[in-house]
């Protein structure tokens, strides 16, 4: 792909983020097109250099050194306990004054 072809393609991807469904939709089919009359692939042009697509997953694991999921996980589950409380205390409050108006007329 030729550098003002790849050029085009970047500024055409740039529409993608667009608020018109249709300015989208155009957006990506010019992006195919493009790809297309260049007779590559979409996985063709986004490998790294070098490297060949086979057709098979690449599984990486990441490792985190420090954490500890479980203390992680423990952590999170009293936050969210603490704002459920919040919560339905809020709600016990408002149900609260809501009791407390006078029912309204109706005529």
């Amino acid at each position: 792909m030729g550098r003002g072809e790849l050029i085009k393609l970047i500024r055409v991807l740039g529409m993608l983020g667009s608020d018109h469904p249709g300015e989208r939709a155009a957006a990506a089919l010019v992006a195919h097109r493009l790809i297309k009359s260049n007779n590559r692939t979409w996985s063709e042009l986004l490998q790294p250099a070098g490297q060949r697509y086979v057709g098979e997953v690449i599984v990486r694991t990441v490792y985190e050194w420090g954490i500890d999921h479980a203390k992680a996980a423990e952590s999170r589950i009293r936050q969210v306990r603490e704002e459920n409380d919040r919560l339905r205390r809020e709600v016990t409050r408002l149900r609260a004054r809501l009791g407390s108006r006078a029912p309204a007329q109706r005529i």
